[in-house]
């Protein structure tokens, strides 16, 4: 009984430690639909088999899985290679000085930062 609970324990390990290196090598599709000089981000919607984003309403849009990466990126469809934002290690990776901004943008969804992207298709990892 013990040998089963054992094997079953390692297979459960190893199954989730599976899933959060093969998150970070996914390649992720979606739309850019807006690069802020005000937050030195672009604004990604996600395809709904990606649910890493969040809903958020842009410019009177509503939109279901949108995260957003530091730096421009031209509007349209994108594919990315995406790991996790580390506060301390990516700040350096928003464009700086930001543009004059009239107004604060404050868009509560998550900030990712992309390894590797195109637009045509998956970029090479």
């Amino acid at each position: 009984m013990k040998q089963k609970l054992f094997a079953i324990s390692l297979m459960w390990l190893t199954i989730s430690c599976c899933d959060s290196i093969d998150t970070a090598n996914k390649c992720y599709h979606g739309t850019v639909v807006m690069s802020s000089c005000c937050s030195g981000t672009s604004f990604i919607e996600l395809d709904a088999s990606f649910p890493i984003g969040k809903a958020t309403n842009l410019n009177g849009q509503d939109l279901k899985n949108v995260i957003q990466v530091p730096g421009y990126l031209d509007e349209g469809e994108i594919y990315m290679n995406l790991r996790a934002f580390n506060q301390n290690r990516d700040q350096s990776l928003f464009p700086f000085p930001p543009c004059g901004c009239p107004i604060s943008e404050n868009m509560d969804v998550p900030i990712w930062v992309q390894t590797g992207y195109s637009s045509t298709a998956c970029p090479a990892e």
